[in-house]
């Protein structure tokens, strides 16, 4: 089950809040319409993951050239760590 965003009601939004935060109403309203789209192209957690393909690193993380496509585990259990290794 997708976690659905109440819509918030941007008129109801005081002026002043907006003017502290350095946002007009309208781009408010756009980072909203954004976050909601986003979310309505997430997969639902129990859905199955959307199949990919990866470099393969080394235990030392270098690059091998060998790619790995998640649907070629199915059945396996994966354990997916990202992070930055430059």
């Amino acid at each position: 089950m997708k976690h659905q965003m109440t819509p918030p009601d941007l008129d109801a939004i005081p002026d002043e809040i907006l003017e502290k935060n350095n946002i007009t109403r309208d781009q408010l309203a756009a980072i909203h319409q954004a976050m909601t789209e986003r979310d309505q192209r997430t997969p639902a957690v129990g859905s199955e993951a959307p199949d990919f393909e990866i470099e393969r690193l080394s235990k030392t993380g270098r690059r091998t050239g060998e790619s790995l496509r998640l649907s070629s585990l199915r059945g396996r259990p994966v354990a997916l760590v990202f992070g930055s290794y430059t």
